[in-house]
């Protein structure tokens, strides 16, 4: 009887190996270049909508995970407030067959640059810029902060708040309006639409910089409105 029940006990046990190393066979492991391939087909996702040069930096990938074997499908879901340069857990999900088998959890770093404005030189607080003063650079966007400018033009002629470093990006919070139209004096206003060009004599109500939006009164109806500045004596309105 005692040898009965081993004979039996070790088919069982040759048994379990068996059906243990068909379930293995049966496992398709979930490889490195798959994951990080699926995760370089989302920065390109977000680099198409940043205009951001988006590389990744560090990723964290799970080790010993494996999935029937089947047509598998892999899905990368980043948080719905995520920018695109900060450290981030994305989620992970595996289908096979369209069966979702895993969701995992990846931490992702990544590199990303972008052309900003930067300073030509050290420049003092209180210079108007010119565009000798700037020019465009890749840089890190995760050390940029605030609202680094892209392009040139949207700093000439306004004046720096506080003085700005050799190579730092310039952002919009540090510039200010430096006034080209003030209050009481006279203007031309003009206003288009559908290539209808009208111009009036106006005054300026309050005072502003290039591109500002002031109060304007018309002379002839004695009527007050916003208008753009557009030079030293122009402002524009639409209708």
């Amino acid at each position: 009887m005692v040898k009965l029940l081993r004979g039996i006990l070790a088919a069982t046990l040759v048994l379990l190996v068996v059906l243990s190393a068909c379930a293995d066979a049966a496992q398709k492991p979930l490889v490195e270049p798959e994951i990080r391939a699926a995760v370089e087909r989302l920065l390109a996702e977000k680099q198409a909508a940043t205009g951001w040069e988006i590389s990744i930096r560090q990723l964290s990938i799970p080790r010993g995970v494996a999935t029937s074997v089947g047509t598998r499908e892999i899905e990368i879901i980043a948080p719905g407030g995520w920018s695109g340069w900060e450290p981030v857990s994305l989620a992970l999900v595996v289908r096979v067959n369209g069966r979702v088998e895993k969701n995992l959890s990846l931490r992702l770093l990544v590199d990303a640059r972008a052309d900003m404005v930067v300073a030509a030189r050290q420049l003092a607080a209180h210079t108007v810029l010119t565009a000798d003063d700037l020019q465009v650079v890749k840089h890190e966007v995760a050390q940029a902060g605030g609202q680094p400018l892209a392009r040139v033009s949207e700093a000439v002629g306004k004046k720096l708040r506080a003085a700005v470093r050799s190579g730092v990006p310039i952002r919009a919070g540090q510039l200010a309006s430096v006034p080209v139209v003030v209050s009481g004096q006279l203007v031309t206003i003009i206003a288009e639409n559908g290539g209808v060009r009208i111009t009036v004599a106006g005054r300026a109500r309050s005072s502003g910089g290039i591109g500002d939006l002031i109060r304007v009164q018309n002379l002839l109806s004695h009527k007050e409105f916003p208008a753009r500045v557009l030079d030293s004596s122009t402002v524009e309105v639409g209708f």
